[in-house]
């Protein structure tokens, strides 16, 4: 095998972009990445690259002329873990089932990373950062996808385990499904809801909302409300909007909010989306007229609901109890009376108290994804 390490060459960027694309022509439901959004992401004029202390190498396997694997190993210089270590990704991992292929491919990005730049941490997959691609799925591979759901080969957990990295942290997604099973979860919210009402909180539909206006709010609140996770990096607005104005277009407005506590301060919020997952794979990771054509035409049809985001910024958290059981029956209710019975609650940490609202009604989570930590 040969591995071959490079920046921004047109050719072998290429093919890197290329191997991520068949990796995946024997699974029907993938859920491509955009072609142009990738190339841009691949290309020097993406904004990662010109970050003071950023770099990065990717690297392609070949097996002969075939290629096998792909990764890529990046510093972000405002990545640190909790205690302050700077941290090495690993990205855009991608390989066929052959365990010694991926121990190429680490040992290539994992090499680099401790080499140039003297790291002694690495966390994977993470492309870029927290706002960006990452994660690994561990459990769920059976599910239909959603959109923005960490979408992996099931082997490549196992690889990373086996060259020694070890899962710093979990997440999962719960599905529920029926209008009794969702009565049922936000039963002992409505109380909570009511309540926050009577003390002059309040809560602004989605449908209210105005990109231009709204989100740079957006951007405070989950900037404010996930500031203490694990690899979360400050984002300049600019970025903020150019990564997800996009999903402006699939927003569940009635099922989204803004929440203002009664000094008009705003509180918390909840991003929620159409699940519009197979008419975004019908584009094809395309953008032009016919595959605009074909979302427009499964947008119609969306059965299900994500939601994607949501959360109360600290002041919110410490001083009012309930609100989160009062935003989860928003959500719910608000789904409900517009004939959704569907719901994802997409991507919560295993270890955070959000998991105490779902645990009286739903019992195992059908997804489970892991950030995975090498330490030398």
């Amino acid at each position: 095998m040969r591995v071959t390490s490079f920046r921004f060459e047109p050719d072998l960027i290429g093919e890197f972009a290329e191997f991520g694309r068949t990796v995946y022509l024997d699974d029907p439901r993938r859920i491509p990445p955009f072609r142009r959004t990738l190339a841009h992401q691949l290309s020097p004029a993406y904004p990662f690259y010109d970050r003071p202390g950023n770099d990065h190498r990717h690297f392609l396997v070949r097996r002969g002329s075939e290629v096998v694997g792909r990764a890529s190993a990046m510093v972000n210089a405002a990545m640190r873990d909790e205690d302050g270590t700077p941290v090495g990704l690993v990205g855009f991992f991608e390989c066929v089932q052959d365990p010694v292929v991926a121990n190429v491919l680490l040992d290539a990005a994992c090499g680099w990373l401790r080499a140039e730049h003297g790291l002694q941490r690495v966390w994977g997959p993470v492309n870029f950062d927290i706002w960006h691609n990452y994660r690994f799925m561990t459990r769920g591979f059976d599910a239909e996808p959603f959109y923005g759901e960490p979408a992996n080969k099931p082997w490549y957990p196992q690889y990373f385990e086996g060259y020694g990295f070890r899962c710093r942290q979990t997440w999962n997604s719960i599905e529920v499904c029926g209008r009794s099973q969702l009565e049922a979860l936000v039963a002992h919210g409505r109380a909570p809801y009511e309540a926050a009402l009577e003390r002059g909180y309040r809560f602004v539909s989605g449908e209210h909302w105005d990109r231009r206006g709204d989100m740079p709010l957006l951007h405070h609140l989950v900037s404010r409300v996930f500031g203490d996770f694990l690899g979360f990096t400050p984002i300049a607005f600019e970025d903020f909007d150019r990564l997800y104005r996009r999903q402006w277009t699939i927003l569940a407005k009635p099922m989204s909010f803004f929440m203002f506590d009664p000094e008009e301060r705003p509180m918390g919020f909840a991003v929620t989306f159409y699940e519009l997952s197979a008419a975004i794979r019908a584009m094809h990771g395309r953008e032009n007229p016919v595959s605009q054509a074909r979302f427009m035409v499964g947008r119609r049809h969306a059965q299900r609901l994500n939601l994607f985001a949501a959360g109360g910024i600290p002041e919110a958290q410490g001083t009012s109890a309930g609100l989160g059981s009062a935003a989860l029956f928003y959500v719910v209710d608000e789904a409900l009376q517009n004939g959704f019975d569907d719901v994802i609650f997409a991507l919560m940490a295993t270890d955070h108290r959000v998991q105490r609202l779902f645990s009286r009604a739903v019992p195992v989570a059908q997804r489970e994804y892991a950030l995975y930590e090498l330490r030398y």
